[in-house]
């Protein structure tokens, strides 16, 4: 009885303010403990890399193998960024914990996770998560070498897979506390219709790029001469693999704005009609959109310098690069439709549909 008036006396809030209270209410302490573990941790590496230390160091200083931002750079230098950055996010994570944190420190650690977990990255992280599925599969019917699926798994890929998760790490904590500002007041309808325009980029995209692959793979030359697609035929089918991968994410990515997307359709075994946590579609949609990013900006860069971005030739070939050219626009799209969507699932009652009004209280 006592619970019933004191429910009815504080009733749950609805509308822009149940984005800060659900922030609030649900925050984790483990992007805390990734950024203090990882900032500890390549602090000391770094600082030995910058002072002479070489041991495990996990990029190219200058071989020109690898295509992130930090492999030009000397072994020295290269620490040092890697020492200054680990030290920043660090006091960063510190600052954002604090009673009274500023928007810039909000906006800094953001901006210095993105840097982490995307700008600096280069394929491998893609390389290593999706072509590694597509290569095991092919390695089990018998069309991929099984050698060439160990070379996936280094020491250089992994260093980027934890840089990148220490940077997912830290542009949560800052977006959280930027985003559940009460200077911040989304709407249903607004966070609907962002969502939807970036939901269509976020469909398109790998569209376009499914349909380059899968035209190689069944003999023809989309955006290609013939000649270039003999030379690449036997490693069609890996492009193909993983423009089916993008289709299947592009069918998911529709599910932000749709109604399966909140609650699970009726073909789903033991879990239909029960409502999709509002994090699980946002969450694995944003740990898509970093590698794609990441992946793209690399391209970019290749295209920028002049170098080719796979077989000899493959520069000279419309529709060997300008795919790729569009994937930071696909990364950045699936991010924003996935905030949209995580944005609008907590301004909603459980159940509603997407573009309904808030029911009042």
């Amino acid at each position: 009885m006592n619970t019933t008036r004191a429910a009815k006396a504080n009733p749950a809030p609805s509308g822009p303010s149940a984005v800060t209270t659900a922030s609030a209410e649900s925050r984790s302490p483990m992007p805390v403990v990734v950024v203090a573990l990882w900032s500890v941790c390549y602090l000391v590496l770094g600082l030995v890399w910058t002072f002479g230390g070489s041991v495990a160091y996990p990029f190219d200083a200058g071989d020109g193998a690898g295509d992130t931002l930090l492999d030009p750079l000397p072994v020295s230098a290269g620490g040092g960024v890697l020492a200054a950055l680990a030290l920043a996010a660090g006091l960063l994570a510190l600052t954002i914990r604090g009673r009274r944190p500023g928007r810039v420190a909000a906006v800094a650690a953001v901006a210095a996770g993105i840097c982490l977990a995307v700008v600096i990255p280069d394929v491998r992280i893609l390389m290593t998560v999706g072509y590694l599925l597509v290569m095991t599969a092919g390695a089990v019917v018998g069309q991929v070498d099984i050698a060439m699926v160990t070379t996936m798994v280094t020491w250089p890929s992994i260093n980027l897979l934890i840089m990148m998760s220490a940077g997912v790490a830290l542009t949560v904590l800052g977006a959280r506390r930027w985003l559940g500002s009460p200077a911040w007041q989304p709407t249903v309808s607004g966070a609907l219709r962002v969502g939807r325009i970036a939901t269509a980029i976020a469909v398109a995209v790998p569209f376009g790029y499914a349909v380059t692959r899968f035209g190689w793979l069944f003999g023809i030359p989309v955006g290609i001469s013939d000649e270039f697609l003999a030379v690449i035929t036997e490693i069609a089918p890996i492009g193909a693999g993983l423009a089916a991968f993008g289709l299947l994410g592009a069918v998911l990515t529709v599910g932000l704005v749709r109604p399966w997307g909140e609650i699970w359709p009726r073909w789903v075994p033991l879990l239909r009609g029960r409502t999709i946590p509002a994090r699980l579609p946002a969450f694995a949609a944003l740990a898509v959109a970093m590698p794609i990013t990441s992946a793209g900006l690399m391209y970019v860069r290749k295209k920028i310098r002049g170098e080719d971005m796979g077989p000899a030739g493959a520069s000279d070939q419309l529709g060997a690069w300008l795919p790729e050219m569009l994937w930071p626009l696909w990364g950045a799209a699936l991010a924003v439709a996935a905030i949209a969507y995580l944005v609008r699932r907590r301004l909603t009652t459980p159940g509603e549909r997407p573009g309904e009004p808030v029911r009042p209280e």
